[in-house]
């Protein structure tokens, strides 16, 4: 992956064969990033792709093995366990320009995926969420 600093802002290229999640994971960890949010484009060779299931409390995933235009990959990253955690939805177009989305679990980039990526000064963190199960946004305001 290649990236280059505006301010709080980061331009990032995953190059052929990055897996998003993993990578993009390990810069938010040696760049100590406590909140950020980003999207993107670009194209991936396989993706894994879930939907969370309210019903069972589990994400069930969709092993996807095919070139892909990624249209749009949007998130952010957090802190779970004091750790980085990344956080993405992704919509995927097909050749015969059918799209489908959902929760990434992993995308393998074949080109390249471009992602603009906005740092926050605070840090935020997830914790459990009783109901659903989930690591949720553990945010200081409630309305």
């Amino acid at each position: 992956m290649q990236y280059q600093r505006f301010d709080d802002e980061t331009q990032l290229r995953f190059e052929s064969g990055d897996e998003f999640i993993s990578t993009l994971t390990s810069f938010a960890e040696r760049e100590s990033i406590g909140f950020a949010v980003f999207s993107g484009i670009g194209g991936v060779r396989s993706a894994h792709i879930a939907y969370f299931n309210n019903e069972t409390k589990q994400y069930e995933t969709h092993e996807l093995d095919e070139q892909f235009e990624l249209t749009s990959v949007i998130g952010n990253i957090s802190l779970r366990d004091g750790r980085a955690f990344v956080h993405a939805h992704a919509t995927l177009g097909r050749k015969d320009l059918s799209v489908i989305g959902g929760h990434v679990m992993k995308l393998v980039t074949r080109p390249t995926i471009e992602l603009w990526l906005r740092r926050e000064h605070a840090k935020v963190s997830r914790a459990l969420d009783e109901e659903s199960g989930l690591a949720l946004l553990d945010l200081l305001e409630r309305f």
